[in-house]
């Protein structure tokens, strides 16, 4: 087998930072895939002519940056990238703007967003359309008129757009259910054993839930779970076995990927366009692989923010039914674009298997999610959950329950639409002219990068600026295309956003990066 060795006889840089850079560069090109092993220190240190610690500390460079993985006594290995990652970098970053040291726009975050709004500069997809975002009845004990919601500094660690993980609104309902419901002398039957299929009014309030989106409202078709994760992982190992093939988007979500390498199963990316899969290949795909699952994300797609049309969605649902294809449907982002058509679930529900969560809309250290699912398929999925966890935890269930019931998550998800737009406006301010894909009420947005810039050198310079991004390797599913998503609903202020963007314009701007700051 051929010792990979990374090419160093170009570029500039501490040579650690270049050996890291080289295997981001091979991954990208498809040279090195994910659980391939890379030299042992020593061996890299011999053929690059360093030292072995120049090596660790390549490697360690690596894993910061979600490239590369090291296990005790067997060696370093790529990595298949996750969706949340570790700090890219060191205490101590710079954070850097314009070329005077200050912010390339002068305009400040609040008018940008405003003027934005106002000149209907928002798409959803790759159509521009303008759009009325409405007022949204929502009280919460934050003041609204301040750009900065949340107590934080500008330099307050790197700026996080590589975590697409919505902070709730600051108040203090929360505090008070949990009161009540420790008050309400039920706490004792809320910790111990319960069934895997959970308590008869927690799994009518999760059918509510789903009600609200379209599905059938029968408690009996719902399962709790430990969030959507959880909910994904159950439904794979109860439908799937290694070897099998599970078809998927070409650019899915990472999690997906872990899966298929820790159950063994195989995956192939369909061709998308604006809307997502396009049927004709997916038939195709039926008819000559026998794919035995299919797992889409079709409202507000992860990472490109596309949606389904009502056509587009009966068109993928004939094809499933004509060759009995079972549907696999995340449907966390959902709530951003009340006005989607229903869900793909809805068109062939014999055949679907539903997914979602109050994760992004509430907070996802609740670990609550659920399953939505035929019947028949109930009792095996029940079976997954007992298999993985037993049972979902009674005391977060009672919250999210009576959260559901007194119509907080709906307000919370009135909340999240008014603030995505608020915080893209201060996006799309500083990206003018650049291709970018987008929703006007959700919390990321697709870059395609110009032919100049390379993915993996552009994610590393940034993140030595102090900005956290996720490139398009850690959504491939086959070759990756050249782009980047920016999530902007884990930073705690609009300044912080509008710094972030301005690092990452100076750093699209510019053909050379300099080490002089980097420490």
């Amino acid at each position: 087998m051929t010792i990979w060795i990374p090419d160093l006889s170009s570029g500039s840089g501490p040579v650690y930072r270049r050996i890291a850079h080289a295997i981001g560069a091979a991954v990208e090109k498809g040279q090195l895939q994910a659980g391939d092993r890379l030299p042992t220190h020593r061996d890299m240190a011999y053929h690059l002519g360093v030292t072995v610690g120049t090596v660790t500390r390549a490697y360690r460079e690596a894993e910061r940056l979600g490239l590369a993985m090291g296990e005790v006594g067997r060696g370093t290995y790529v990595s298949a990238p996750l969706d949340i990652g570790q700090p890219l970098l060191l205490p101590g970053h710079p954070v850097a703007f314009g070329k005077d040291g200050g912010p390339t726009s002068d305009d400040d975050p609040a008018s940008v967003a405003r003027q934005n709004t106002a000149n209907g500069y928002v798409q959803s997809g790759t159509a521009s359309a303008p759009v009325n975002f409405g007022t949204a009845d929502v009280s919460f004990t934050q003041n609204r008129d301040s750009e900065t919601p949340y107590p934080v500094k500008i330099d307050d660690g790197p700026i996080n757009f590589r975590m697409n993980c919505p902070l709730p609104p600051q108040e203090t309902h929360i505090n008070q259910v949990l009161i009540d419901i420790a008050q309400s002398g039920s706490i004792e039957n809320l910790i111990t054993y319960k069934t895997e299929y959970g308590m008869p009014h927690h799994r009518q309030a999760l059918a509510k839930m789903a009600g609200r989106f379209g599905l059938d409202d029968n408690p009996d078709r719902v399962l709790p779970t430990a969030g959507v994760q959880h909910a994904m992982t159950v439904a794979l190992m109860t439908f799937t076995r290694p070897g099998d093939l599970v078809l998927c988007e070409e650019l899915t979500y990472p999690n997906l990927r872990s899966l298929a390498a820790m159950m063994q199963f195989r995956l192939r990316g369909i061709a998308m366009d604006e809307e997502g899969i396009l049927p004709d290949v997916l038939d195709n795909l039926c008819r000559t692989q026998s794919p035995r699952v299919i797992y889409l994300m079709p409202t507000l797609h992860n990472p490109l923010c596309s949606t389904m049309s009502h056509e587009r969605r009966v068109a993928i649902a004939e094809v499933l039914r004509k060759h009995n294809l079972l549907l696999i449907e995340d449907g966390i982002y959902g709530f951003l674009n009340p006005d989607s058509p229903p869900p793909l679930s809805c068109f062939v529900p014999e055949r679907a298997i539903y997914l979602n969560g109050i994760s992004k809309s509430v907070g996802g250290g609740l670990r609550i999610g659920f399953i939505h699912a035929p019947i028949q398929y109930v009792a095996k999925l029940a079976s997954g959950i007992r298999t993985t966890c037993w049972m979902t935890p009674g005391i977060n269930l009672e919250l999210v329950t009576r959260l559901i019931n007194d119509g907080t998550v709906e307000r919370y998800e009135r909340w999240h639409r008014e603030e995505a737009s608020r915080r893209l406006g201060v996006i799309l301010g500083s990206l003018k002219g650049y291709d970018v894909r987008f929703h006007p009420t959700n919390y990321h947005i697709w870059l395609t990068l110009p032919d100049h810039v390379e993915t993996s050198e552009l994610v590393m310079n940034a993140a030595n600026s102090g900005v956290m991004l996720t490139a398009a390797q850690q959504f491939a599913v086959g070759v990756p295309p050249r782009g980047l998503r920016l999530s902007f609903g884990a930073e705690r202020s609009t300044e912080r956003i509008h710094h972030g963007v301005n690092i990452l314009l100076r750093l699209l701007q510019t053909s050379e990066f300099s080490d002089a700051n980097v420490m």
